[in-house]
């Protein structure tokens, strides 16, 4: 071989060219010792004992082989029990490897390169990644800052073109906290009419709710998929639980054959235990989780007001509240003197444009830990 001709350089498929970790984990990888941390989204309740109790005893006692690809019937079952508008059969439920592998899996059975997919701004960053996996191009439409973030069907209908194949909604939000209403829904079910387009509903924090029970989107638009799953209503982040639920039997089909290839079958300990997730135990380890963070997030948002003077906005679900920072400087900039000052937080540039000049704040800390990182914020800002 001509010792002139360079070996050729690698280089990445185009699925993947661009994709970095998110600034969420940039910020959590960055953290100092002892810092307090108002920036991962993971709840910081205990795992319930009942269920650690359940997976304790089928590792020792049970045969823990593989399950069929889409998960045992009994989970999948209970899974579609919760939606009973669809009158779902077992069929209709993948169970996957957490929310994040159901909303992996849904993006590449629906996204076509060149597809256009409506996302909104703020929105959790993993989304943007998941469109351009798929080959496909994100289009956002404004949640506005100047409305706490809420939903704007005139925003939402402007972005609509013949190129948009699904859009996203997400409810309790992820990073704001918000909920979608009934007549949100119903204003985007109009406007989705008709057109073929899917809309993904990200309700991994649909247990998660300070007023009334959040609705599914299911409920108003038929060419829904949902993406859920366990990890926050009842602290099993590590456990991967999650699932796609669909009432289109060719899409939820192509879930599960993806699915398939990808991860085999979620956790057979996790799955059997889980089978719990819909106990008395369980309902009473959700409904204490809603009160603690409730408690939590209004604390926190009076915290902000009484010790920095800044306005944070109002959660109605999920655990995080939106801390307006305008007023002081750029949100990259302020967020890197908390950081540096042993507190991690969240530019909202993370999340969109929209959310530029806030932090996410996350209240998985106990009330102690929020007032001690809020002091460190306030030496560090003003």
């Amino acid at each position: 071989m001509d010792a002139t001709v360079e070996k050729a350089t690698f280089q990445l498929p185009r699925r993947m060219r661009g994709l970095q970790p998110t600034l969420i984990r940039q910020f959590f990888e960055r953290a100092l010792p002892d810092s307090i941390n108002f920036g991962l989204g993971e709840p910081d309740l205990p795992t319930p004992q009942f269920l650690r109790d359940e997976a304790a005893r089928i590792a020792r006692d049970e045969q823990n082989g593989y399950t069929s690809h889409p998960g045992i019937p009994a989970l999948r079952t209970k899974i579609a029990e919760q939606y009973p508008h669809l009158n779902l059969p077992m069929t209709g439920v993948v169970v996957t490897c957490g929310s994040q592998e159901a909303m992996t899996d849904a993006f590449m059975c629906c996204i076509d390169e060149g597809d256009d997919v409506l996302l909104p701004d703020p929105s959790f960053p993993a989304y943007d990644a998941c469109t351009r996996i798929a080959q496909g191009n994100p289009v956002y439409y404004r949640m506005p800052a100047d409305t706490e973030f809420a939903f704007d069907i005139e925003e939402f209908r402007s972005k609509i073109t013949p190129k948009t194949k699904a859009a996203v909604v997400i409810s309790p939000s992820n990073p704001t906290g918000k909920i979608m209403t009934a007549n949100d829904y119903r204003q985007i079910a109009e406007a989705l009419d008709g057109t073929g387009i899917w809309l993904l509903s990200d309700e991994i924090y649909s247990d998660l709710y300070f007023g009334e029970r959040p609705h599914s989107a299911s409920e108003f638009y038929e060419r829904t998929i949902i993406i859920s799953g366990l990890s926050k209503s009842l602290s099993m982040t590590g456990w991967r639980l999650g699932w796609a639920a669909c009432a289109d039997p060719e899409m939820i089909n192509a879930i599960q054959v993806l699915h398939g290839f990808t991860t085999v079958c979620t956790s057979t300990i996790t799955q059997k235990a889980s089978l719990l997730a819909w106990s008395e135990e369980a309902e009473a380890a959700k409904q204490y989780a809603r009160e603690v963070y409730a408690q939590r997030g209004k604390f926190l948002v009076d915290l902000f007001a009484t010790e920095l003077g800044l306005k944070a906005t109002s959660p109605e679900g999920a655990f995080y509240t939106m801390l307006d920072v305008r007023s002081i400087g750029d949100d990259l900039e302020v967020a890197e003197k908390c950081l540096q000052n042993h507190v991690v937080t969240v530019p909202g540039v993370a999340f969109g444009q929209e959310a530029k000049g806030f932090l996410r704040i996350s209240f998985c800390n106990t009330e102690e830990k929020m007032t001690e990182g809020v002091r460190r914020m306030k030496e560090s800002l003003l």
